[in-house]
């Protein structure tokens, strides 16, 4: 019996590393997309082509070489079936005055984390998830009244450390609250 609870206990450890793993890619992966995003907005605003031709025109130029068959599973896995396309969720195509307002907020959103914002949070001195989040809003300066600021940046604070701790550039100890984050040394026990 003690080995079949040793041996869950180890798949569950094993589903939950792997799980972590996704969540700081997908974390990264958002990131990189609104970063991506924010720059298309950025140039589309100086009266370059829009985003979605380059797209478009990105895709056809590397699809040359797979041939009509390939351009076909292309367009069609871009669509709903009915020619709407899927990057928007099928939805009709925003208007501009709605795109400038979503991309005034987010030029407003002074919470960029990318790069080694999170690494430089992290010391020798081992410190807790919660305190690493605390020297972040006070890095960023967040104003404590703030509230929907904080709570992005706590919710960034988890999957931006077990990213971290998974490409081996800082290590871990101890499990759930009691986990402490630090550069160097041992690599720390779950």
């Amino acid at each position: 019996m003690a080995s079949n609870l040793k041996s869950a206990r180890q798949a569950i450890e094993a589903e939950l590393a792997h799980a972590k793993q996704g969540a700081a890619y997908y974390a990264a992966r958002v990131e990189a997309l609104e970063t991506a995003l924010q720059q298309l907005e950025s140039v589309e605003g100086g009266g370059a082509t829009s985003p979605r031709a380059a797209s478009t025109q990105a895709s056809a130029g590397s699809l040359k070489r797979g041939g009509a068959r390939t351009r076909r599973r292309m367009r069609a896995a871009s669509t709903n079936g009915n020619g709407a396309s899927l990057a928007n969720g099928g939805a009709p195509k925003r208007s501009r005055k709605a795109r400038a307002a979503s991309s005034a907020n987010r030029a407003d959103d002074s919470l960029f984390t990318g790069g080694d914002f999170w690494l430089s949070l992290v010391s020798e001195q081992p410190r807790s998830a919660v305190d690493i989040a605390n020297a972040a809003i006070e890095t960023l300066g967040i104003a404590p009244d703030q509230k929907d600021k904080i709570q992005k940046l706590k919710q960034r604070v988890s999957p931006a450390l077990a990213g971290l701790v998974s490409a081996h550039k800082i290590n871990d100890s101890g499990a759930g609250r009691e986990r402490r984050f630090f550069k160097g040394g041992q690599a720390g026990t779950h």
